[in-house]
This record gives structure tokens, C-alpha cells and sequence, in this order.
């Protein structure tokens, strides 16, 4: 009778502590919400009344159209690797709604030999175009949703997932720098119960550098917190040279690497990514 309560106890305390990191991301993230809600409007009331200059570069307009597909390979910590190939469509809604789906096929090696081939989670998101300047300074708040769709278990984390997310879009014509900067909270809603629940937090820094004659260069940093496993961090670069074609179509080649947190499920000894980006 002692050990069933005392198993009770437990569960009680491990729903209090899920209950506890659920709130503290999401106080976070209204944080981020505000205080980039309050920047960009200070920050660009003066641009809004200035009409928008087309740039080369303009096709990284994040409220255009767009298709992107890609082929990743990566090298995992066990000497696993993995192989997707990932095609994401991107279009407006209305003016103020967006609707992205990405569509991922993986080929994953195992530590038996042997490898996996098919369908991996799919991924959709709605955004909302909150703030949207003349210079082309924007915030959009969105809500991205994973699906338990992968055809084999070694494929997908077999878990339905919500993740709020907020994304930044700002031009510093001067400087030829853009940047997208994002935080995103993602939680876990359901799926198979044997399979370990997604809850974290990752905040990025993306930001592109427009060179001569078309060429760009791009870095990505990207800071998880594993709100799952005691709020264990994992930090990833990656950093990618492409070019623009007509200002509208990007070709790019993009390695990376995990910076610190290994042997944590979003760590990777290395990775090499090739895509193309088309903007509409």
C-alpha cells in the first residue's frame, strides 16, 4: 500500500514540475512576444513612412510565395547518419495569413547495419503577419504543429507536437545584413506513449550578409533548451554560402556542426546541406 502511494506521489510531482516548465516557456515566450512587439514598433515607426526600395536580395521577403527543397545529409554521436530529402511550400493566405508545409523523406542508418527508407514527420505552420512596415520590417506569430506520419518508427519521433513560434524579419539596407531572429516552444500533445516526449525551447539568430554579384553568405546559430531533461542546452551552427539567380532563386551549400551539448537529441558531429530556394 506505502509503495502504490508513494508511486501516486510521484506522478503527482512529475505532473507539477511538466505543469511548472509549461508555464515558465511560455511566460518566456510571452516575454520575447513583447518586448519584439515593442521594438519593431519603435524601432521602424519612422521607416513605415517611407516607401520600400526593391533590393537584390528582395526575394527573402518572407510574405511572398515560396518553395524550398533540399537534401541534408548528417553525421550523428553513435556513427549513425541520416539522409533526408525536403520539400516545404510556403503561400499566402490572405494578406495577413500564411500557411507552410514541409514534407521530409529520410534514410537512416542503424548501429545493426541496415538502414530505413520512407515518409518523415510532416510539419505545418499558420503564421499571422502582425507587424508589417514600408521598409519591409515584419513580425509574424505563429503556431507550428509536427505530425506523427513517419512510415517507420526510426524515422519520425512518433509524437503529435504544438509549437508556438515567433519570427522577426528586419533590413539593414546600409550594413547589407538581414536577419530573422525566432524563438519557439514546443510541447508535446500526444502519440505513442512508449516514445519520449518532445518540450523545449530553441532560440535563433539567423542572419544574411548580401556579397557582390549576387553571392551571400548566411549564419545560423541556434540555442535549445531540452525542458524534457532537466533544461539541457545544446548549441548548433550553421553557417551557408549561396547565391541569388534574378533575385528570386537561391542556390546554397550549408555545413554545420553542434558548438557544445553533446549526446543530447539535437546534437550532430556534423552535417553538409545543399538546396535551392524559389520565391514567387
Amino acid at each position: 500500500m506505502n509503495e502504490l502511494n508513494n508511486k501516486k506521489i510521484a506522478l503527482k510531482f512529475k505532473s507539477l514540475l511538466s505543469s511548472i516548465n509549461l508555464a515558465r516557456a511560455f511566460s518566456f515566450l510571452f516575454v520575447i512576444v513583447a518586448g519584439s512587439t515593442f521594438f519593431l514598433q519603435t524601432s521602424f515607426a519612422q521607416d513605415a513612412e517611407t516607401p520600400a526600395k526593391a533590393a537584390k536580395g528582395g526575394g527573402l521577403d518572407p510574405t511572398k510565395k515560396k518553395l524550398f527543397v533540399r537534401f541534408e545529409y548528417r553525421k550523428l554521436e553513435n556513427d549513425t547518419s541520416s539522409l533526408v530529402g525536403e520539400g516545404l511550400y510556403e503561400l499566402p493566405l490572405t494578406k495577413q495569413w500564411y500557411l507552410r508545409t514541409s514534407v521530409p523523406f529520410k534514410r537512416n542508418t542503424a548501429l545493426s547495419g541496415g538502414s530505413n527508407f520512407g515518409l518523415g514527420d510532416i510539419t505545418t505552420r499558420v503564421s499571422y503577419l502582425a507587424i508589417n512596415t514600408a521598409a519591409g520590417s515584419r513580425l509574424f506569430f505563429g503556431v507550428e504543429n509536427k505530425w506523427d506520419t513517419a512510415t517507420d518508427t526510426a524515422l519520425g519521433a512518433g509524437k503529435y507536437t504544438f509549437s508556438p513560434v515567433v519570427t522577426g524579419f528586419m533590413r539593414f539596407p546600409e550594413a547589407k545584413i538581414v536577419t530573422f531572429p525566432s524563438v519557439q516552444y514546443v510541447d508535446t500533445l500526444g502519440g505513442d506513449s512508449a516514445r519520449t516526449d518532445s518540450n523545449n525551447t530553441t532560440i535563433k539568430g539567423t542572419t544574411v550578409r548580401i556579397l557582390t554579384d549576387g553571392y551571400y553568405l548566411l549564419a545560423d546559430p541556434a540555442f535549445i533548451w531540452d525542458h524534457e531533461r532537466n533544461d539541457q542546452s545544446t548549441g548548433t551552427f550553421d553557417i551557408e554560402y549561396g547565391r541569388f539567380v534574378e533575385g528570386k532563386t537561391m542556390y546554397y551549400v550549408r555545413p554545420g556542426t553542434t558548438m557544445w551539448g553533446d549526446s543530447t537529441p539535437f546534437s550532430f558531429n556534423w552535417n553538409i546541406e545543399f538546396g535551392i530556394r524559389i520565391f514567387m
